[in-house]
């Protein structure tokens, strides 16, 4: 089980982000705080520029995000590993020009089972029996 944290009325977690075809990893020592936003329908979006060092020798795919305000715009992204320890999960790792956090979505939580208590401000993270390994 992952314990979540509240930033003000936000919750996060703490991941590491991991290029499986080069084994570089961000960040190199401890983790990065990623808040979680069911409206994004991504599996993890990250600053541009943890992009280029992480993934820039990959050939990048392009998608088209919709945003909350009906805006469209391009990312560019690529498949990568996130830790969450004891768990490995892989989905596409993308980033939009001027994205300066980074951001789980609801691709990346549908492996999981996730409670949020907003009245102790506290949060459960399990992942889902069916994404276990044995």
């Amino acid at each position: 089980m992952i314990l979540p944290r509240f930033i003000g009325l936000t919750p996060a977690i703490e991941l590491i982000i991991k290029n499986p075809f080069t084994g570089r990893a961000y960040p190199e020592r401890g983790s990065v705080v990623a808040i979680i936003d069911t409206g994004y329908e991504g599996f993890l979006l990250i600053p541009s520029d943890v992009f280029d060092t992480t993934f820039g020798e990959l050939e990048s795919e392009r998608r088209e995000l919709i945003l909350a305000d009906g805006r469209k715009v391009r990312s560019r992204g690529v498949f990568g590993e996130t830790i969450l320890e004891p768990y490995v999960v892989d989905g596409f790792i993308e980033t939009v020009e001027g994205v300066n956090e980074f951001v789980v979505g609801a691709e990346f939580l549908e492996s999981f089972k996730l409670e949020l208590d907003y009245c102790t401000k506290t949060a459960r993270l399990e992942l889902c029996p069916q994404h276990l390994l044995y």
